[in-house]
C-alpha cells in the first residue's frame, strides 16, 4: 500500500486529502483506493473504489470506477469500463484531460502544476472522491495543491510542487 496526503487549497479555505493505493497483484494495472477527504467546514468523506488503466484482463474494466488512459492508442478504451464515473487521458506532464460524471461532454483539463504535486492516477482518484462528495469538479481544478505539510503560497523555489490556477484550463466538448 501507498499512500499520500495533500492540501486543496480553494475558495472555501483548505481542504485535506488522504490518498491511499492497494494494487490488485493478479491484474497488473488495478488498483484498490480509498480517498479521504476532510472538507474546509470540518466534514468528512471516504470514498472507496477501483481504479483501472488499460490492458487489465477482464473483468476489471467493467468494474472500474476510475478508467486511466496512458495510451493515446487507446485513447477510445473509455467503452471497455461503462460504469467508470471518471475516465483521465494524461498527455504527459503537461496536461491530463478527465471526463467526471456520467455526461459525456463533461471535461475538465488539469495541467502541468498537478502533475508536479502528484500522478495523474492520483487526481483521476482525487475527482472521484470530489464526485462522491458532492463537490464541483471545477473547485478541484482550481484549486492550489500541495504535499500536505507544505505552505500553500510557495516561495519561488518551491513554486513547482504546487498547482495553480494558471495550469488548467476548463473545457466542454
Amino acid at each position: 500500500m501507498t499512500a499520500r496526503w495533500l492540501d486543496l487549497h480553494g475558495p472555501g479555505g483548505v481542504l485535506r486529502a488522504a490518498v491511499e493505493e492497494t494494487p490488485v497483484p493478479e491484474t497488473g494495472t488495478a488498483v484498490r483506493t480509498a480517498v479521504r477527504l476532510r472538507l474546509p467546514g470540518g466534514g468528512r468523506v471516504t470514498d472507496h473504489h477501483l481504479r483501472v488503466a488499460p490492458p487489465a484482463p477482464r473483468p476489471w474494466p467493467l468494474l472500474a470506477d476510475v478508467l486511466v488512459v496512458r495510451d493515446p492508442e487507446r485513447a477510445g478504451a473509455a467503452h471497455l469500463a461503462p460504469g467508470a464515473a471518471v475516465v483521465a487521458l494524461p498527455r504527459g506532464p503537461s496536461g491530463c484531460r478527465l471526463r467526471c460524471g456520467p455526461r459525456r461532454d463533461a471535461w475538465v483539463v488539469l495541467g502541468a502544476g498537478h502533475a508536479a504535486v502528484a500522478p495523474w492516477e492520483v487526481w483521476a482518484s482525487l475527482a472521484h472522491a470530489w464526485l462522491v462528495a458532492g463537490l464541483p469538479v471545477r473547485e478541484l481544478v482550481a484549486a492550489r495543491a500541495a504535499p500536505a505539510g507544505h505552505p500553500a503560497a510557495p516561495s519561488a523555489p518551491n513554486r513547482a510542487r504546487t498547482a495553480s490556477a494558471r495550469s488548467l484550463r476548463c473545457t466542454s466538448t
